[in-house]
């Protein structure tokens, strides 16, 4: 065990010793751990949350989303006007899309390089 882990298990024992666990807000129950990716192995989702966590994926999962939603949405849709309305939206977020990935080429060496430095000063 390295000084660190030693240290973060002897502020660990301490706290329990004092009773600093105690009465804390959901005791006794189940942690709701939510699964963003499921079905997904657990390396491609450490992967994915690497990315995220550079800052590369953030904007464009959640944009992939709506348009997932905004593509099922239109072919659910009977109403002329409610097409209308869904597909403007759709071509808004299709253009927020490009937009975002266009950024992100743009930006994509200088800010993994950074992320890439955090890494490999945390390994060595």
């Amino acid at each position: 065990m390295d000084l660190f882990s030693r240290i973060a298990e002897d502020k660990i024992k301490e706290a329990i010793k004092n009773g600093e666990f105690e009465n804390l807000p959901g005791l006794g129950k189940p942690l709701e751990l939510k699964d963003d990716l499921p079905g997904m192995s657990a390396e491609m989702k450490m992967g994915y949350r690497m990315l995220k966590n550079a800052g590369f994926i953030s904007d464009q999962v959640d944009l992939r989303k709506e348009l997932i939603t905004l593509n099922d949405l239109i072919s659910a849709a009977t109403d002329d006007e409610e097409i209308n309305s869904l597909q403007e939206k759709l071509t808004r977020k299709q253009l927020q899309f490009e937009k975002v990935m266009a950024q992100r080429r743009k930006n994509s060496n200088g800010r993994f390089g950074s992320y890439a430095e955090k890494i490999y000063g945390k390994i060595k």
